[in-house]
C-alpha cells in the first residue's frame, strides 16, 4: 500500500484540510498562485492549519499527468482512507448502507466520479481490485473533486473480498444491462454490495458466478449502457430511497 499521495487542484487540496490536515504533508505553489479570491482563501486555511507552503517556479519534477488542471497548486498527503474490509462490512451492517465492488473499472475519470457517486449516496465504503484496475491517484482524487477523503478504500483481490462478504451476510448484487431484476424491484432490506464492471467488458464471467442476484437499471432502448459512475449513482440512490422508506 502506498504511504502517500501527490493530489493537485484548489478544491481537492481544500478537501484534505478540512478532514485531515495532520496529514498534509508538504503544499507546493506557483509564483502566480495567491492572486484570486479562491486562491487566498487557501492559503489563509492552510496558514491556520500550520501547513508549509513552498513555491516553485513549476511542477515538471511531479510529472504530473498530461493536462493536469493543478490550478497553480499540488500537495502530498498521507494516505488515510484506507481500511480493512471487515471493518467496511460492520459499517455497513451497523448503519444499512452499500458496498461497491469495482471489477477491473480502468478509467480514472471514471472511478473518481464513482467515488463522487458513493460518498453522495453514502455508501459504507469501496473495495477496488489489487489489479486490472484504475489505481487510487492524482487523477482519481481531482475526479472525485476530494470526495475520496469522505470514504473508505478497501484494495484487495475482489474474489476473495466477494467471498468474505457472503460469510458477513452481505448479498452480492451485479449492475448487469442482461440482468433479470429491476433495479427498482431489489428487495433487501439490509446492507448489499453493489458490483460494478468494466467500461468495455462489464463484470466478469468468473465474478458473475458469485452474484447473488444480476440487476438491470432499465434504459432508453436506443443506449447500449450508462457510463459506469452514472451507473453507480441510479443504483445507490435507489438503495439510499429505500432505507428512507423503510425508516
Amino acid at each position: 500500500m502506498q504511504d502517500n499521495l501527490l493530489i493537485w487542484g484548489i478544491h481537492p487540496i481544500e478537501e484534505a484540510l478540512r478532514t485531515k490536515p495532520e496529514y498534509v504533508e508538504q503544499v507546493e505553489i506557483l509564483p502566480s498562485f495567491g492572486r484570486k479570491k479562491n486562491q487566498k482563501a487557501l492559503l489563509a486555511l492552510l496558514h491556520n492549519k500550520g501547513v508549509k507552503v513552498m513555491q516553485r517556479p513549476d511542477f515538471h519534477q511531479h510529472h504530473l499527468p498530461k493536462g493536469a488542471v493543478h490550478q497553480g497548486i499540488c500537495a502530498r498527503i498521507k494516505v488515510f482512507w484506507e481500511e480493512t474490509l471487515e471493518e467496511i462490512a460492520r459499517r455497513a451492517h451497523d448503519l444499512g448502507q452499500g458496498i461497491v465492488a469495482c471489477d477491473q473499472i480502468e478509467d480514472p475519470q471514471n472511478l473518481g466520479a464513482l467515488i463522487r457517486a458513493a460518498v453522495a449516496f453514502e455508501a459504507a465504503g469501496i473495495v477496488i481490485p489489487q489489479k486490472q484496475n484504475a489505481p487510487i491517484n492524482g487523477t482519481v482524487v481531482k475526479a472525485s473533486s476530494g470526495a475520496l477523503f469522505h470514504t473508505k478504500i478497501c484494495t484487495t483481490h475482489l474474489v476473495s473480498a466477494m467471498n468474505t462478504l457472503k460469510e458477513q451476510k452481505i448479498p452480492i448484487v451485479g449492475l448487469d444491462a442482461r440482468g433479470n431484476l429491476p433495479i427498482y424491484e431489489l428487495d433487501e432490506k439490509g446492507p448489499i454490495c453493489i458490483v460494478l464492471g468494466s467500461e468495455s467488458k462489464g463484470i466478469r464471467k468468473n465474478i458473475k458466478k458469485m452474484l447473488d442476484l444480476k440487476c438491470v437499471i432499465p434504459i432508453n432502448p436506443v443506449l447500449d449502457s450508462l457510463n459506469v459512475s452514472n451507473a453507480a449513482s441510479v443504483a445507490l440512490y435507489e438503495l439510499k430511497r429505500k432505507k428512507l422508506l423503510n425508516q
